[in-house]
C-alpha cells in the first residue's frame, strides 16, 4: 500500500529590497480586499465553499475588474475565503461564534499551482502584476533533509510579510510503500498521564507496554505556575507578559508526543502492523467539556489525544481508528460487563527497577523515581487493570480472531512500563490480580 507523507516547512527570507517589498505588499493588499469581498458574498447568498462553485461565481468578474493580477492569486484568493467561511460555518453551528462575519486580518498570500511560482532550492520565484520577485531563502537543516531523502514540493505555496522580511511555507511531499502482515496489530489506548499499546503478531498478543507521558501532570503544574504569576497582576503588564512567554508548556508536551509517536512508529514498522487507534474527535472534547468544573474542565481541553492522533497518522504506517465506546469495561476474556472495584490499588503490584539513574554519577545528578497509578475494574475473583484491557478491547473490534492469552495464564499476564523519553523499561505493572492475594497482601 502506498501512503502520501506531508511535511510542512516555514522558512525565513533575507531581507527584501524596497521594489520586492513593495510589489509583494501591493499583492497582499489585493488578496486582503478579494477575500472579504468574497467571505460577504458566500454568506450573503449562502454559497457552498466547493472549489468548482467559488471559481464560477468569482474568477470572471475578479479577472475583469483586475486584467492586470496573475489568474492565481485570484484563484488563491477565493480559495481562503472558501475555508474561513467553511470554519465559520462550523463555529455557528457550535455556538462560538462571536460576529455575524468573520475578518481576514492577517493576510497571507496563497498562490494554489506552480504556474505562477517556482522553487529553485535557495529561493523562490513569484509571478505578480509587476513581473517575477525573487525571494532568497535562509537555509535550514531541515529543509535540506527534505531535499536530499526525496521529497517533492507541492503546489501550493503561502507566504506572509513580517517587517521587510517574507516567511514561506512550503509543503513537501513523499510515497513511501507500507508492508501490513495478515494479524500484526499495535492496539494503543490514550489517557491523560499515559499511552498503553498491545502488540499482536500471527493474532496472538506478544506483549503490553505502557509510556508513561504524564502529560496531565504536565497540565496541571504549569496551570499552577500561571496562577502564581498573575497572582495580583494584569495580565497586559509587560513583566508579567515575559515571565508567561518563559512558560514553554506547548514544547514540552510536543516533545513528549513526539518521541511516543517515534517509538510506536519503530514497533509497527519492524513488525509490519496494522495500528488501532480510539476514534476522537475535538467535539467529543467539547461534549466532555460541557458541565464540568473550571479545573476539569481544562484539563480535558489540554489533553493532547488528537493531536497524537494526527501525529500518528502523518507517519508511514496504516492507523485504523474506531469507537472507543465500553472498551475500558469489557472484559476481554468473555466479553461481560466490569464493575468499579471496592479495594482501591493505587501502587504498583511489582516494579523490578524503581530507581533510574538520570546521569552519571559524577555529574552530581540525582535519581528520577517513577509513580505509576494502576486503576482496576473488577470481574468476579479477578481484578483487570482498566487501561490495559481498554487496548485489548480495541483490537477485538477491528478483528474477532485475535487471542489475548495465548501461552500464559491470566494471572502471569504483565505490561512493561516505559520511559517514552528514553524508550527504556522502567517498571512492571500486573494486568490482573486476584482478589484473593490482595485480601492477603
Amino acid at each position: 500500500m502506498l501512503k502520501t507523507l506531508k511535511r510542512t516547512v516555514r522558512l525565513e527570507s533575507d531581507p527584501l529590497n524596497k521594489w520586492k517589498y513593495h510589489v509583494l505588499r501591493e499583492i497582499e493588499e489585493y488578496q486582503r480586499n478579494m477575500v472579504n469581498e468574497m467571505i460577504e458574498v458566500i454568506l450573503s447568498e449562502d454559497l457552498p465553499t466547493t472549489r468548482k462553485k467559488l471559481h464560477d461565481r468569482f474568477y470572471n468578474y475578479y479577472k475583469e475588474k483586475y486584467p492586470f493580477l496573475p489568474s492565481r492569486v485570484i484563484e488563491g484568493a477565493y480559495i481562503v475565503a472558501g475555508r474561513i467561511v467553511k470554519s465559520f460555518r462550523r463555529r455557528v453551528k457550535k455556538g462560538l461564534a462571536r460576529r455575524d462575519k468573520p475578518e481576514y486580518k492577517r493576510v497571507i498570500i496563497t498562490i494554489p499551482n506552480m504556474v505562477n511560482w517556482r522553487f529553485n532550492r535557495v529561493s523562490i520565484s513569484v509571478f505578480t502584476h509587476k513581473g517575477w520577485v525573487e525571494i532568497p531563502l535562509r537555509i535550514t537543516k531541515q529543509l535540506i533533509r527534505y531535499l536530499y531523502e526525496g521529497w517533492r514540493v507541492s503546489h501550493e505555496l503561502k507566504l506572509r510579510l513580517v517587517g521587510r522580511r517574507a516567511l514561506v511555507w512550503l509543503t513537501f511531499e513523499k510515497e513511501v510503500d507500507v508492508e501490513v502482515k495478515d494479524g500484526n496489530y499495535v492496539s494503543i489506548d490514550v489517557n491523560e498521564n499515559n499511552i498503553t499499546v498491545a502488540v499482536f503478531e500471527g493474532f496472538k498478543l506478544k506483549e503490553l507496554r505502557r509510556y508513561e507521558t504524564g502529560l496531565g501532570k504536565i497540565v496541571i503544574n504549569y496551570s499552577i505556575r500561571r496562577k502564581e504569576i498573575t497572582k495580583g497582576h494584569s495580565t497586559k503588564d509587560e513583566l508579567i507578559k515575559k515571565k508567561l512567554r518563559r512558560l514553554r508548556e506547548r514544547e514540552r508536551k510536543m516533545d513528549v508526543l513526539r518521541k511516543t509517536v517515534k517509538r510506536i512508529t519503530e514497533l509497527a514498522r519492524d513488525l509490519k502492523t496494522k495500528v488501532i487507534v480510539g476514534k476522537f474527535s475535538s467535539n467529543a472534547k467539547e461534549k466532555m467539556e460541557k458541565d464540568k468544573g473550571s479545573k476539569l474542565r481544562h484539563r480535558i481541553h489540554q489533553w493532547s489525544v488528537v493531536k497524537f492522533v494526527e501525529m500518528l497518522k502523518a507517519q508511514p504506517i496504516e492507523v485504523v481508528e474506531v469507537s472507543e465506546s465500553y472498551t475500558s469495561s469489557i472484559n476481554p476474556l468473555n466479553g461481560k460487563k466490569l464493575k468499579k472495584s471496592k479495594q482501591v490499588v493505587e501502587r504498583i503490584v511489582k516494579v523490578f527497577n524503581p530507581y533510574l539513574m538520570t546521569g552519571t554519577a559524577h555529574e552530581g545528578r540525582g535519581i528520577k523515581v517513577f509513580k505509576i497509578t494502576a486503576r482496576y475494574l473488577e470481574s468476579g475473583k479477578v481484578l483487570l487493570e482498566r487501561d490495559c484491557i481498554a487496548a485489548l478491547n480495541l483490537v477485538k473490534k477491528v478483528d474477532g480472531r485475535v487471542v489475548v492469552f495465548p501461552s500464559t495464564s491470566p494471572n502471569d499476564l504483565r505490561v512493561t512500563v516505559y520511559d517514552p523519553l528514553r524508550g527504556v523499561p522502567v517498571a512492571e505493572l500486573k494486568v490482573i490480580k486476584s482478589k484473593e492475594k490482595l485480601r492477603h497482601g
